[in-house]
């Protein structure tokens, strides 16, 4: 196989932005006397070249061309474009160097949009020939009657700018005559299969390479593989009438049983086609027939795994791709092993990435297992009570499965949880369905491991004597607290009802904030009233509760999928769950019914998540699913919070280590890491330093999410032909080098221009968690293993957060270590295109398994008040501390809640200095939120927090008033109240002051002070 059918190939070295990325090299071997003035010799120095450059957009008519003496990097002016095909392209310019190398560039783009998020285009077509000499040269030319008059320029090679923008080979296109003569020898049959290296990511989907046209399909392929690999067989189907129920057989070699159809995939096992065989996220056996349309292609991604005793010989199967209505074709395939094995393969490792083994994971089990992490305790059942206990909090049920009663052992400092017992319903949970009454089977309990416990009920609803309704119960408890409830509806026969609604009476003292369907984190409202708007809207979950108590309900059905976020929400909203929106499609009541409702009085907050009238059908059951996340889910740890004190930035870790850090966190776009979530492709790099880190005392983190993919991974092409399993459909367009490569159908996502790193968003929620959480494994292990990650926003759901949580502890357990840090970073996400979603609410389902939070830009550190700061901000309410970006944040506002800015970008130094001079690590937190706080002052827009240590007090103070307030410290202990308060100097937060018990205090608005007692 030839890269091109006409040139040689290569990589140039040029400015891509002036030019493109792509460009044909011709050479002028002579030049004629000049017949028309004119550097260079005139219309003497006109040449014609034509440019076999075989494109796949759409009108090169339209796309300048430029050419450029390579001489003396001077573009020529006088260019004209007498033709331009898909095919080729006639280009007659002026040799104002004479004879020599000339480039021809004829994909020249402007990046536009944004710089993070850019928007590429083509030039457009523009004449820059100087009129009189491209009269000269067309008189010249035709002079004879003949075009051939004018000299031609030979074209001597194709160049790319870097080997990932290459066109070789696989996106030449075919020209009209070798498709002519393809089409003829192929007509009448179906499908056409083209067995193509894996080292050639087969990319277009709607044109076919030129070398696959010209060579023609093949019923076989030969290769070489190494013992102990995945090996990955790459077949271009292309579809010459409309398939349906594609699939794939593999029968690896003589006496092994085929798989396909019924195979359990799986990671390390018997081959498959990842297309239509595999694993799913949740660990089960996944299948898929594909539909492929008329004229188009689709990459079948064949995962051989090659056996340690085949090293030396030759390991053979046959792939069987079935279509329905249609002979099966069959392909076989040949590796010679090599005899020499890799000890790193044989390990487990992957190797050269751009080998496409690590898309074998798409199907891998790791962490697929309901065991504890820290600090999560095992699931205990009273079944006499129907009583679960899990850390800090009971679940009570029903006789029926649904919650009877939470209760919380929680401390109002969200420190311990021995605190006493706070209950949160007033009333037990219950589904109405009006005019029924309900009815129930035996509560069934199922211990699926020491973090999950499930239950199942049936019910019976009964109209008027007569059974009318089936309910299913399926109820699941996770150690974190996550209740995740499917109540499957089933009518017996036609039946109205005028709503089925589920009702939460709880107790009012216990839920005085909230956040969530449209109510940003504070002060629960008395009323809301919400309906259903996923176009607009991210919203399907509300939280009420206290710092030590507390719920999340969110309302889903079985057809939940998680949106996007982070500025493509509307890419992929919300799907709308036909159970509790209820939406009517006609008549005069068009538009949803559902909605939730809360209201107040005496001492009961009552929520209900209504549907409102419909009709319900016997052969139309409904899915009124709904899950309950109980709050808080572990005690804060303030002393380990305070300790681990961050640097955002992979500088030398001994001055790291000097400006008082413990953690480094590695950003993408860095040195150790360039390339978006994919921090394997440079892990000798990243090792280098984490080993660096550690050798200073320093943990190391990488950033590291599935919210998008770097271009970098040779796996994004591949990946592009599962119908949008991993990567979400979308406009397109973005980056150049996506439209050239990627083509259509995805979201273009972040670029970093300093590493010229470009991404695609995902789906979230696909096999890729499979990818994404073995490739943790492969990051963690090991003595200079990262010690955890950052999140930027995520991606996927809490199921995949808990497997990502148990690779990581794992790996620290195994190297002698405590457990991994995993950090939540997210961009204010209640705004108009983020769908008015506030990211604490969003994210409650992972933040079991976060230790730290730094919800910062566009969250604003000074005009919010503290219950928004409480709940929005601080992640205690939900057993987390956090940290502030916007802007530096407030730091004296931060103190409040042990929170401080983003170092190196905030010098955090003095704090730290002080923390360490005052033992604050190893202090006892109480916070403001904490009725038994020892520190109160006189003003109510004022706030303490109190650290009690071996040495005295530290308490931190904070203004949310309008003015300067003079205010006096109330202690619970008299002993404190006689002695004098110091304020230290802390450099860029405070002057020295001292002040004697009673003295006034002066707090100027947004600031505050730290002072010390009995130091």
């Amino acid at each position: 196989m030839t890269a091109h059918p006409e040139v040689d190939c290569g990589i140039g070295a040029w400015d891509k932005l002036l030019y493109g990325n792509h460009r044909f090299v011709v050479e002028v071997l002579d030049v004629a006397e000049a017949g028309l003035s004119g550097r260079g010799g005139g219309v003497g120095a006109a040449h014609r070249a034509v440019i076999p450059w075989r494109r796949q957009d759409k009108d090169p008519a339209t796309v300048d061309v430029m050419v450029v003496s390579e001489k003396t990097g001077i573009r020529v002016r006088n260019v004209m474009v007498e033709e331009a095909t898909r095919e080729s392209g006639t280009v007659v310019f002026e040799a104002t160097e004479g004879p020599g190398i000339y480039f021809v560039f004829y994909l020249p783009y402007a990046m536009l949009g944004k710089a993070h998020y850019p928007q590429a285009q083509y030039l457009p077509r523009r004449p820059a020939a100087d009129p009189a000499w491209a009269a000269a040269v067309g008189r010249s030319a035709w002079a004879s009657g003949a075009q051939a008059a004018l000299p031609t320029a030979k074209v001597l090679r194709y160049e790319a700018a870097s080997e990932r923008d290459s066109f070789a080979p696989m996106n030449f296109t075919a020209r009209a005559d070798e498709l002519e003569r393809f089409r003829a020898l192929h007509a009448g049959e179906a499908l056409l299969v083209f067995p193509e290296d894996r080292l050639n990511p087969i990319s277009m989907r709607h044109d076919l390479p030129a070398h696959w046209v010209i060579n023609g399909p093949s019923e076989a392929f030969h290769g070489t593989a190494q013992a102990g690999e995945d090996y990955v067989v790459q077949l271009g189907l292309y579809a010459q009438k409309d398939l349906n129920g594609v699939t794939v057989q593999l029968t690896p070699s003589a006496g092994e049983e085929p798989t396909g159809g019924d195979s359990t995939g799986g990671e390390g096992t018997r081959g498959r086609c990842i297309n239509t065989d595999g694993v799913d996220r949740l660990g089960k056996p996944w299948h898929r027939a594909l539909n492929v349309a008329a004229g188009t292609v689709r990459a079948l991604l064949v995962v051989l795994p090659i056996p340690e005793e085949a090293a030396g010989t030759t390991h053979s199967a046959m792939v069987t791709i079935h279509v329905a209505g249609e002979p099966p074709r069959e392909v076989v395939v040949r590796l010679d092993v090599a005899a020499e094995t890799d000890p790193a393969l044989l390990a487990g490792g992957f190797g050269d990435a751009r080998s496409l083994r690590r898309l074998a994971w798409l199907d891998s089990r790791v962490a697929q297992d309901a065991e504890l992490v820290r600090p999560y305790t095992a699931i205990t059942l009273d079944e006499t009570s129907r009583t679960l206990g899990i850390l800090g909090r009971s679940l009570q049920l029903t006789e029926s499965g649904l919650p009877a009663q939470v209760t919380s052992t929680f401390t109002t400092a969200v420190t311990a949880t021995d605190g006493p017992v706070v209950e949160l319903f007033s009333a037990p949970m219950r589904l109405d369905v009006e005019g029924i009454d309900w009815t129930h089977g035996q509560l069934v309990f199922t211990e699926d491991g020491p973090a999950r416990m499930s239950w199942r009920c049936a019910w019976t609803g009964r109209k008027d004597g007569k059974a009318a309704l089936t309910l299913e119960l399926n109820g699941v408890l996770d150690a974190d607290g996550a209740v995740s409830y499917s109540l499957r509806l089933s009518p017996v026969g036609t039946l109205e009802v005028n709503d089925v609604g589920l009702q939460l009476a709880l107790h009012e003292a216990s839920v005085p904030l909230a956040m969530g369907l449209g109510i940003p984190g504070g002060r629960r409202p008395d009323t809301i009233d919400w309906t259903w708007d996923v176009a607009t809207k991210n919203q399907d979950a509300l939280w009420l509760g206290s710092v030590n108590v507390g719920v999340q309900l969110s309302l889903r059905d079985g057809s939940y999928e998680r949106p996007l976020n982070t500025n493509f929400y509307r890419e992929k909203p919300l799907v709308e769950p036909g159970s509790w929106a209820n939406r009517q499609q006609a008549g005069g009541d068009c538009g949803v019914r559902g909605g939730v409702a809360l209201r107040t009085s005496e001492d009961t907050a009552t929520l209900r998540a209504f549907s409102g009238a419909r009709t319900l059908r016997a052969d139309e059951p409904l899915d009124f699913d709904f899950r309950l996340l109980l709050t808080p889910f572990k005690p804060i740890d303030p002393g380990k919070h305070l300790g681990k004190r961050y640097f955002h930035a992979p500088e030398n870790p001994a001055d790291t280590k000097a400006a008082g850090a413990t953690v480094v966190n590695v950003h993408h776009a860095t040195a150790p890491a360039p390339y978006i979530n994919d921090p394997l492709l440079t892990q000798d790099s990243l090792r280098k330093y984490v080993a660096q880190c550690h050798q200073h005392g320093l943990k190391a983190k990488v950033y590291n999410t599935v919210r998008e993919l770097t271009f970098h991974s040779p796996e994004l092409l591949p990946l592009l032909h599962l119908d949008h399993e991993v990567f979400s459909d979308g406009p397109g367009a973005g980056h150049m080098w996506l439209q050239e490569h990627a083509g259509s159908g995805y979201v273009s996502a972040w670029f970093a221009p300093n590493v010229e790193d470009i991404a695609v968003v995902t789906t979230g929620e696909s096999r890729w968690e499979n990818f994404y959480v073995r490739s943790l494994q492969e990051l963690a292990g090991g003595k200079d293993g990262i010690d955890g990650i950052y999140l930027d926003d995520i991606a996927y759901d809490r199921h995949a957060m808990q497997r990502v949580r148990k690779v990581l502890e794992r790996a620290c357990i195994t190297r002698g270590e405590d457990g991994p840090e995993i950090d939540l970073h997210s961009a204010n996400q209640f705004t108009a295109h983020d769908g008015y979603a506030s990211s604490a609410n969003l994210y409650m389902e992972h933040l079991p398994y976060v230790d730290r939070l730094w919800l910062g830009e566009y969250f604003d550190c000074n005009t919010t008040d503290p219950d928004y700061w409480l709940v929005e901000l601080s992640g205690i309410p939900f057993g987390l501390m956090g940290e502030m970006l916007e802007g530096g944040g407030n730091p004296w506002r931060g103190m409040v809640f042990g929170m401080t800015g983003r170092a190196p970008a905030v010098d955090n130094r003095p704090l730290w200095e002080f923390w360490a001079q005052t033992g604050l690590e190893h202090g006892h937190m109480q916070g403001f939120w904490d009725p038994q706080a020892p520190v109160k002052t006189s003003h109510p827009d004022v706030l303490a927090t109190t650290w009690l240590t071996e040495q005295g007090m530290v308490v931190a103070l904070a203004s949310w008033a309008a003015d300067t307030e003079q205010v006096t410290l109330i202690f619970d202990d008299d002993a404190a109240a006689t002695r004098i308060i110091k304020a230290p100097t802390i450099a860029g937060f405070q002057s020295a002051a001292s002040y004697v018990p009673g003295q006034a205090i002066a707090i100027e608005p947004q600031r505050g002070l730290l002072l010390t007692i009995g130091y």
